[in-house]
Protein backbone atom coordinates (compact mmCIF):
# COMPACT_ATOMS: atom_id res chain seq x y z
CA UNK A 1 0.00 0.00 0.00
CA UNK A 2 1.37 3.39 -1.03
CA UNK A 3 -0.43 5.62 1.50
CA UNK A 4 2.93 7.19 2.31
CA UNK A 5 3.13 8.73 -1.17
CA UNK A 6 -0.43 10.10 -1.05
CA UNK A 7 -1.01 13.86 -0.63
CA UNK A 8 -3.03 14.11 2.58
CA UNK A 9 -2.52 17.88 2.81
CA UNK A 10 -5.03 18.68 0.09
CA UNK A 11 -7.68 16.51 1.67
CA UNK A 12 -7.10 18.00 5.13
CA UNK A 13 -7.17 21.48 3.64
CA UNK A 14 -10.50 20.84 1.92
CA UNK A 15 -11.89 19.35 5.12
CA UNK A 16 -11.04 22.58 6.97
CA UNK A 17 -12.32 24.72 4.09
CA UNK A 18 -15.70 22.95 4.13
CA UNK A 19 -16.63 24.56 7.45
CA UNK A 20 -15.68 28.00 6.15
CA UNK A 21 -17.60 27.50 2.91
CA UNK A 22 -20.68 26.30 4.77
CA UNK A 23 -20.41 29.32 7.04
CA UNK A 24 -20.12 31.62 4.01
CA UNK A 25 -23.29 30.18 2.45
CA UNK A 26 -25.11 30.52 5.78
CA UNK A 27 -23.87 34.10 6.10
CA UNK A 28 -25.13 34.93 2.60
CA UNK A 29 -28.55 33.49 3.43
CA UNK A 30 -28.82 35.25 6.79
CA UNK A 31 -27.49 38.60 5.60
CA UNK A 32 -29.40 38.59 2.35
CA UNK A 33 -32.08 40.96 3.66
CA UNK A 34 -29.43 43.64 4.05
CA UNK A 35 -27.76 42.98 0.69
CA UNK A 36 -28.73 43.95 -2.82
CA UNK A 37 -29.65 40.97 -5.01
CA UNK A 38 -26.60 41.66 -7.19
CA UNK A 39 -24.33 41.32 -4.13
CA UNK A 40 -25.96 38.04 -3.13
CA UNK A 41 -25.43 36.68 -6.65
CA UNK A 42 -21.80 37.82 -6.68
CA UNK A 43 -21.04 36.18 -3.34
CA UNK A 44 -22.71 32.90 -4.26
CA UNK A 45 -20.93 32.87 -7.61
CA UNK A 46 -17.59 33.39 -5.86
CA UNK A 47 -18.42 30.51 -3.56
CA UNK A 48 -19.36 28.37 -6.56
CA UNK A 49 -15.95 29.08 -8.10
CA UNK A 50 -14.22 28.02 -4.89
CA UNK A 51 -16.29 24.85 -4.74
CA UNK A 52 -15.50 24.03 -8.38
CA UNK A 53 -11.78 24.37 -7.64
CA UNK A 54 -12.12 22.05 -4.63
CA UNK A 55 -14.08 19.56 -6.75
CA UNK A 56 -11.20 19.47 -9.23
CA UNK A 57 -8.78 18.70 -6.41
CA UNK A 58 -11.10 15.97 -5.15
CA UNK A 59 -11.33 14.51 -8.65
CA UNK A 60 -7.52 14.26 -8.80
CA UNK A 61 -7.52 12.83 -5.28
CA UNK A 62 -10.01 10.14 -6.32
CA UNK A 63 -7.98 9.25 -9.42
CA UNK A 64 -4.82 9.00 -7.32
CA UNK A 65 -6.64 6.89 -4.74
CA UNK A 66 -7.72 4.47 -7.48
CA UNK A 67 -4.13 4.20 -8.73
CA UNK A 68 -2.35 3.92 -5.37
CA UNK A 69 -4.69 2.15 -3.00
CA UNK A 70 -5.90 -1.43 -3.23
CA UNK A 71 -9.43 -1.92 -4.53
CA UNK A 72 -11.91 -4.70 -3.83
CA UNK A 73 -13.02 -6.55 -0.70
CA UNK A 74 -9.73 -7.02 1.14
CA UNK A 75 -8.54 -3.46 1.64
CA UNK A 76 -6.29 -2.69 4.64
CA UNK A 77 -7.96 -0.74 7.44
CA UNK A 78 -5.87 2.43 7.00
CA UNK A 79 -6.61 2.50 3.26
CA UNK A 80 -10.30 1.84 3.87
CA UNK A 81 -10.41 4.67 6.40
CA UNK A 82 -8.84 7.02 3.91
CA UNK A 83 -11.29 5.97 1.17
CA UNK A 84 -14.22 6.62 3.48
CA UNK A 85 -12.83 10.04 4.41
CA UNK A 86 -12.37 10.95 0.74
CA UNK A 87 -15.92 9.78 -0.01
CA UNK A 88 -17.31 11.77 2.95
CA UNK A 89 -15.56 14.97 1.90
CA UNK A 90 -16.52 14.52 -1.76
CA UNK A 91 -20.18 13.96 -0.81
CA UNK A 92 -20.19 17.02 1.44
CA UNK A 93 -18.62 19.30 -1.17
CA UNK A 94 -20.98 17.95 -3.86
CA UNK A 95 -24.00 18.73 -1.65
CA UNK A 96 -22.58 22.14 -0.83
CA UNK A 97 -22.19 22.81 -4.56
CA UNK A 98 -25.84 21.86 -5.17
CA UNK A 99 -27.08 24.02 -2.28
CA UNK A 100 -24.98 26.97 -3.41
CA UNK A 101 -26.27 26.62 -6.97
CA UNK A 102 -29.87 26.66 -5.69
CA UNK A 103 -29.24 29.81 -3.66
CA UNK A 104 -27.48 31.48 -6.58
CA UNK A 105 -30.44 30.70 -8.84
CA UNK A 106 -32.84 32.20 -6.29
CA UNK A 107 -30.74 35.33 -6.01
CA UNK A 108 -30.40 35.58 -9.79
CA UNK A 109 -34.19 35.65 -10.01
CA UNK A 110 -34.20 38.25 -7.26
CA UNK A 111 -32.19 40.57 -9.52
CA UNK A 112 -35.01 40.42 -12.08
CA UNK A 113 -37.72 40.92 -9.45
CA UNK A 114 -35.77 43.77 -7.82
CA UNK A 115 -35.52 45.53 -11.19
CA UNK A 116 -39.29 45.17 -11.67
CA UNK A 117 -39.92 46.53 -8.22
CA UNK A 118 -37.55 49.48 -8.61
CA UNK A 119 -39.01 50.37 -12.01
CA UNK A 120 -42.54 50.40 -10.58
CA UNK A 121 -41.53 52.54 -7.60
CA UNK A 122 -39.67 55.00 -9.83
CA UNK A 123 -42.82 55.37 -11.93
CA UNK A 124 -45.21 55.55 -8.97
CA UNK A 125 -43.40 57.93 -6.61
CA UNK A 126 -43.37 61.07 -8.83
CA UNK A 127 -47.04 60.53 -9.65
CA UNK A 128 -47.86 60.17 -5.95
CA UNK A 129 -46.08 63.42 -5.10
CA UNK A 130 -48.01 65.23 -7.85
CA UNK A 131 -51.32 63.64 -6.84
CA UNK A 132 -50.86 64.60 -3.19
CA UNK A 133 -50.07 68.17 -4.24
CA UNK A 134 -53.13 68.31 -6.49
CA UNK A 135 -55.35 66.84 -3.78
CA UNK A 136 -54.02 69.40 -1.29
CA UNK A 137 -54.90 72.27 -3.60
CA UNK A 138 -58.55 71.24 -3.63
CA UNK A 139 -61.14 72.08 -6.28
CA UNK A 140 -62.49 75.45 -7.36
CA UNK A 141 -66.22 75.97 -7.08
CA UNK A 142 -67.69 75.94 -10.58
CA UNK A 143 -69.65 79.02 -11.63
CA UNK A 144 -71.62 77.52 -14.51
CA UNK A 145 -72.39 74.24 -16.30
CA UNK A 146 -69.35 74.49 -18.56
CA UNK A 147 -67.04 74.71 -15.51
CA UNK A 148 -68.90 71.77 -13.92
CA UNK A 149 -68.23 69.70 -17.03
CA UNK A 150 -64.52 70.64 -17.03
CA UNK A 151 -64.26 69.92 -13.31
CA UNK A 152 -66.02 66.56 -13.74
CA UNK A 153 -63.58 65.61 -16.51
CA UNK A 154 -60.66 66.64 -14.30
CA UNK A 155 -61.97 64.52 -11.37
CA UNK A 156 -62.66 61.51 -13.61
CA UNK A 157 -59.18 61.82 -15.13
CA UNK A 158 -57.65 62.01 -11.64
CA UNK A 159 -59.60 58.92 -10.58
CA UNK A 160 -58.49 57.02 -13.71
CA UNK A 161 -54.86 57.94 -13.00
CA UNK A 162 -55.27 56.77 -9.39
CA UNK A 163 -56.54 53.39 -10.58
CA UNK A 164 -53.75 53.09 -13.16
CA UNK A 165 -50.99 53.99 -10.72
CA UNK A 166 -52.46 51.68 -8.11
CA UNK A 167 -51.91 48.89 -10.67
CA UNK A 168 -48.27 50.02 -11.02
CA UNK A 169 -47.85 49.94 -7.24
CA UNK A 170 -49.50 46.50 -6.92
CA UNK A 171 -47.26 45.13 -9.70
CA UNK A 172 -44.18 46.51 -7.95
CA UNK A 173 -45.28 44.92 -4.69
CA UNK A 174 -45.91 41.59 -6.43
CA UNK A 175 -42.40 41.68 -7.91
CA UNK A 176 -40.93 42.44 -4.48
CA UNK A 177 -42.86 39.60 -2.87
CA UNK A 178 -41.35 37.12 -5.33
CA UNK A 179 -37.87 37.93 -4.04
CA UNK A 180 -36.16 35.61 -1.57
CA UNK A 181 -35.95 38.43 0.94
CA UNK A 182 -37.84 41.66 0.52
CA UNK A 183 -37.50 43.50 3.82
CA UNK A 184 -36.31 46.72 2.21
CA UNK A 185 -39.13 46.63 -0.33
CA UNK A 186 -41.70 45.90 2.40
CA UNK A 187 -40.52 48.89 4.40
CA UNK A 188 -40.64 51.14 1.34
CA UNK A 189 -44.12 49.92 0.39
CA UNK A 190 -45.37 50.60 3.92
CA UNK A 191 -43.99 54.13 3.74
CA UNK A 192 -45.81 54.79 0.45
Amino acid sequence: VCLVSYDFGSLKSINSWMKLATSELKDIKEASGGMLPEDRVARTMDLQEDIAAKMEILKVQAETEMELLPQGDKVPADAEGFKKELARITKYVTELAANTRIECDKYSNDVKYWAGYRTGIKEFTPWLVGAEKAAGEGLAKPADLAEVTVLNEKVLSFEKNCVNYLKVLVAAEAAANKMTTHTEADNEMTAL
